[in-house]
């Protein structure tokens, strides 16, 4: 199988050219059929720079928000619109105000410069609050976070809410190549709505894989998430003993590349088989990126094939960089 290898410089080309994506819509399949257009303009969330591909931001019931638009053109007309439920308010040049609806479901926002064309739209996850002493949210079962952080850090701190996701809002997209139903926890298939955590920088991450494997020739939709976030009664049920994975923060997931629809590891390294080393080349592969990217450090392992599934690779975003 013969792979483009592109030169640094290239690949910093091309990846200006691509700027900042916008999202198909709120209910678009995660194909390549997500619209990609090269806003001129980046967005702030609080205090923070939205990441070039993610398409949403997870808030509370009646939570404010602050949006700004940065590195905006001179000629710029900026205009923020958003659906009749969501309360927004101008608050200087190119900033806004929005406060969320007391109801939790998915609400869109445009963020757009009139003049240039050029638009973002983002899925605002309005989410609901968790009481970590209960052990089930509306029959479905969450089981019980450990009450103290793993060693005080924030992303071990058990959830204070919870995304719902109903059959109507499982394709919402959290960015071009991903939506919130493929990292739903696999229990309790037939019950609606289910709940979910995932973290925005997780799925910056995935899309950073897939732009990854575009530069070696490999042209990813999507990225198969064989597990994604688990609720900890799932956790115990598999027999995972692990109580503070990353999984049950949102924060991991265990994917492999499937180009040719066949439910199984494609063979990345070219040999001939789909085996241990296409998920070892998949590993090296974001080592290597998040090498170059230290917000995409953490954990990473390559997994054979059992007699359930094909090989696969765990990746997530603890912030510690572990290889296993």
């Amino acid at each position: 199988m013969t792979r483009l290898a592109l030169t640094p410089a290239v690949r910093h080309l091309v990846r200006l050219a691509a700027g900042l994506v916008l999202s198909a819509g709120v209910l678009a399949a995660p194909a390549a059929t997500a619209a990609a257009e090269a806003p001129d303009f980046a967005i702030r969330v609080d205090d923070g720079l939205l990441d070039r591909h993610v398409t949403h931001a997870f808030v509370m019931p009646d939570e404010a928000i602050d949006i700004a638009a940065r590195d905006v053109p001179a000629d710029a007309v900026m205009r923020l619109t958003g659906e009749p439920r969501l309360s927004i308010e101008a608050t200087g040049q190119h900033a806004w105000t929005i406060a969320a609806p007391d109801a939790p479901g998915v609400y869109t926002i445009t963020l757009a410069n009139t003049a240039a064309n050029s638009a973002r739209r983002i899925n605002l996850f309005v989410m609901q609050p968790f009481d970590p002493d209960r052990d089930a949210i509306n029959g479905y079962r969450i089981g019980h976070y450990e009450a103290k952080a793993l060693r005080g850090r924030e992303i071990y701190a058990p959830p204070e809410a919870l995304m719902p996701v109903t059959k109507a809002t499982r394709d919402a997209r959290l960015s071009p190549h991903f939506t919130i139903g493929q990292f739903l926890c696999h229990q309790q298939p037939d019950h609606w709505p289910k709940y979910i955590r995932v973290r925005s920088r997780l799925v910056a991450k995935l899309e950073s894989v897939i732009d990854e494997l575009a530069d070696r020739g490999i042209k990813a939709n999507t990225l198969t998430v064989m597990s994604g976030y688990r609720t900890p009664q799932y956790n115990r049920d598999i027999g995972n003993t692990t109580s503070y994975s990353r999984h049950l923060y949102g924060g991991a997931a265990d994917i492999y590349v499937d180009t040719n629809g066949d439910d199984r590891m494609d063979d990345l390294n070219g040999d001939g088989q789909v085996d241990i080393g296409d998920a070892e080349w998949l590993a090296d592969l974001i080592e290597s990126m998040a090498s170059a990217e230290p917000r995409f450090t953490g954990g990473l392992s390559a997994y054979p094939a059992n007699s359930a599934h094909g090989p696969f690779v765990h990746t997530d975003v603890r912030g510690v960089a572990v290889r296993w």
